[in-house]
């Protein structure tokens, strides 16, 4: 005769919730948010034990290691917050996007990168382009007056020189890291001025979203036990496309 008692999983404490956590397997159905780099959730995962709770990590996001080196930011390491380092929204300063919830942070310079910014790989390759794109972290016109760097793909410049881009020296070919680094179609459909303009708003910020969801993905998974990474010492992501 089968027991009626619930199964009792095994649960853990992550210092970025109070409640404990139970080890779960998300499905892309279920539509959940990370609580800690803010993407979409699929497969091995973390969630609170407490059923009116709605908190989830990546189990890559319970892993993050507390303190980074970074060749961004090199005078200073990077320390992981669980929590936003002003009490309200940050800006991150790789992908200029805002953040809410865990961070890579310098309190002395008050830098700031989301998680999944802060282990984009160094490396890709994009199927339009001959050449391999390095990572930089800043415009590439930096210090040029009166030049912008404007994206390859969606054709819009970036806003700030201290912006991380993808970029290809050979060719001065460069993009924004997430959604234009990834993906190649950013063709509204056609319509009205403002129909137009709403789609093309759209795309982007569903091809954002994708694309770091990839990203989180590939980040850390090799060198995840030491509690400090020197990104100097890492090997060259190659990343190809979908």
């Amino acid at each position: 005769m089968a027991s009626s008692k619930p199964v009792n999983r095994p649960s853990v404490k992550h210092p970025s919730h109070k409640h404990p956590l139970h080890i779960f397997k998300a499905q892309e159905e279920d539509e959940i948010i990370c609580s800690g780099c803010e993407l979409g959730l699929t497969g091995q995962a973390f969630k609170c034990t407490k059923s009116d709770c709605d908190y989830f990590l990546h189990k890559s996001c319970f892993d993050l290691p507390r303190e980074i080196n970074h060749k961004s930011h090199p005078d200073h390491p990077l320390t992981l917050l669980h929590s936003p380092p002003y009490g309200h929204a940050y800006g991150c300063d790789a992908c200029g996007q805002y953040g809410s919830s865990f961070t890579y942070h310098c309190s002395k310079c008050q830098y700031d990168v989301h998680v999944g910014c802060a282990f984009l790989p160094e490396i890709l390759d994009r199927d339009d382009h001959e050449h391999k794109l390095t990572l930089v972290y800043s415009s590439p016109c930096k210090g040029r007056d009166g030049v912008v760097f404007m994206c390859d793909v969606c054709k819009e410049t970036v806003l700030s020189e201290n912006l991380w881009v993808y970029h290809c020296k050979v060719c001065d070919y460069g993009t924004h890291v997430h959604s234009c680094a990834v993906y190649e179609n950013h063709e509204a459909k056609k319509g009205g001025g403002g129909e137009e303009e709403a789609v093309l708003e759209a795309l982007r910020i569903e091809s954002l979203r994708n694309a770091r969801m990839e990203l989180a993905n590939m980040r850390i998974s090799n060198k995840i036990n030491n509690s400090v990474i020197h990104f100097g010492d890492e090997p060259r992501y190659h990343w190809v496309r979908k």
